[in-house]
């Protein structure tokens, strides 16, 4: 009984650093769109955050406008660039306010001149200067890939797909959901429904706000605890001045009070919440992140749509008059009419992170980039080659590390070189032909760090890379564990006095 008294006193004042950090964090990430418009100077961050050769997913890809300029697309924005001058324009008016309401994951040139963008809050269309949202009749807006077949632009979000006649005006949309794959089994991977479950987003957004409200129960609980260690100390110092000590004496009561009240009514919640949120990163993810359990009833993940936050891009092959959609549970073949989905026998590597590029080379090959490196990857001979070293791909175990030596975000290529974007060493040459234009301070200096993306880099420990190194991965597992310990010893301390 003593050593839990002495582990719940000390273990609290240590662990409520992180219970802050985590708190505060969860929050933000669980309201994205509200938090748009709050960015973060990358110069108040360490060196890892800041950008440097168009590092940290800068760009994703390209489309030419004309034979001299160029727009460049990714987490920085769009940008012009002109080949002539060797300059940089902002490419951004008419996005909303904040960097994450300019991250483009899709810009497409129709063949009757029409720019589109697909963005994490909705598509939009160059006019006269400037961005104008068009409007989907689809609750999540987040556009993850665009493309034009037959004068239709297939817009594809991370659950469905819809079509715009570029014909007719923008109001002709219509939605539909991608068929039922052959191997559909009505299951869906532990990682996600963990995930979901940890979020609140399994019950929509009531279920999120029921998550702020376990947040705000451990800001209150390391709160009043941090206040119930320091009383005595105070009240002890304070006993000459009478009204100063009255004050710390209910602090004192008021905090032991309701940390136990609110503590023992919450406790399921708060071990819950934090016994999910220890399996969402390495090392405890690795043993759940092959695993499939069957969709949660009369929940968000039941649903009819058997691509529900699935979809990640798809290619059109005129010569096999196939498409092939990428997805976060591999590469599908989608006929034609649309009807059927086949899940593609020799599957190329794409992390668990999902896949950044998706280029055709050539009639039958394409070029898949993601966090595990950048490949040739043949659908229809099967085939997979490391596109950097030449050599044939060898697939890895499923319980390897899900990052690659090369963190593929994007590629560029015209006719005189070749380039891929590596999230941390950024621009990379392939064909040592020429180099690349160096990232000009106008645009890091335009891009800062999204308050959300800062929550993320919170949330998963990752803030303490720069500091600690690699170890930095078990900050989660350690504080995890902890905390379980901590709200169990808190319960325990209270049943045996009560």
């Amino acid at each position: 009984m003593k050593f839990w008294r002495k582990y719940h006193k000390w273990g609290g004042i240590i662990l409520s650093f992180f219970l802050f950090l985590f708190a505060f964090s969860g929050i933000v990430l669980n309201h994205r769109q509200v938090f748009s418009s709050v960015d973060v100077p990358r110069n108040y961050l360490t060196s890892s955050y800041r950008y440097n050769n168009w590092n940290n997913a800068a760009l994703k890809g390209s489309i030419e406008l004309d034979s001299t300029e160029t727009v460049f697309f990714g987490n920085v924005g769009c940008w012009k660039y002109n080949s002539i001058n060797k300059s940089w324009i902002s490419f951004n008016e008419g996005f909303s306010e904040g960097i994450d309401n300019r991250k483009v994951a899709k810009l497409i040139k129709t063949n009757n001149d029409r720019l589109f963008a697909g963005t994490l809050f909705g598509l939009y269309e160059r006019k006269q200067g400037l961005w104008y949202n068009i409007e989907l009749p689809i609750e999540h807006q987040r556009i993850t890939d665009l493309i034009e077949v037959n004068d239709t632009l297939h817009i594809l979000t991370r659950s469905e797909i819809a079509y715009l006649d570029l014909n007719k005006t923008n109001k002709h949309v219509s939605i539909t959901y991608l068929p039922t794959p052959t191997d559909y089994n009505g299951t869906i991977s532990l990682f996600k429904t963990i995930w979901v479950l940890h979020s609140g987003e399994i019950l929509g957004f009531t279920g999120k706000l029921l998550v702020d409200f376990i947040a705000l129960v451990f800001l209150f609980l390391s709160l009043t605890g941090i206040i119930w260690f320091i009383s005595p100390s105070l009240i002890k110092n304070a006993k000459k001045k009478l009204n100063r000590a009255n004050k710390q004496k209910k602090a004192f009561r008021f905090s032991v009070k309701w940390h136990n009240k609110i503590g023992v009514y919450t406790i399921v919640f708060l071990i819950f919440t934090t016994f999910t949120g220890i399996f969402l990163r390495p090392p405890l993810l690795i043993a759940i992140a092959n695993a499939q359990v069957t969709n949660i009833p009369y929940t968000m993940l039941d649903t009819p749509n058997a691509w529900y936050d699935q979809l990640r891009a798809i290619r059109y092959n005129a010569q096999y008059k196939v498409y092939f959609v990428s997805t976060a549970k591999g590469m599908y073949a989608l006929t034609a009419d649309k009807k059927e989905m086949i899940r593609i026998p020799h599957q190329p590597p794409v992390s668990v992170m999902g896949i950044n590029v998706f280029e055709e080379k050539s009639n039958d090959s394409y070029l898949i980039g993601s966090f595990s490196g950048l490949y040739l990857w043949n659908p229809i001979k099967g085939t997979t080659y490391n596109y950097i070293n030449g050599q044939a791909y060898v697939e890895r175990n499923k319980m390897a590390r899900p990052i690659g030596k090369h963190m593929a975000t994007g590629y560029f290529s015209n006719e005189q070189a070749e380039y891929y974007f590596d999230y941390d060493a950024g621009v990379r040459n392939l064909n040592q032909s020429r180099e690349f234009s160096v990232m000009p301070d106008v645009i890091k200096q335009a891009s800062p760090m999204s308050l959300w993306n800062l929550a993320l880099e919170i949330h998963t420990a990752r803030i303490f890379q720069d500091l600690i190194g690699a170890f930095y991965i078990l900050i989660i597992p350690l504080v995890g564990i902890a905390t379980l310990l901590l709200l169990l010893s808190g319960l325990w301390i209270w049943l045996k006095k009560y």
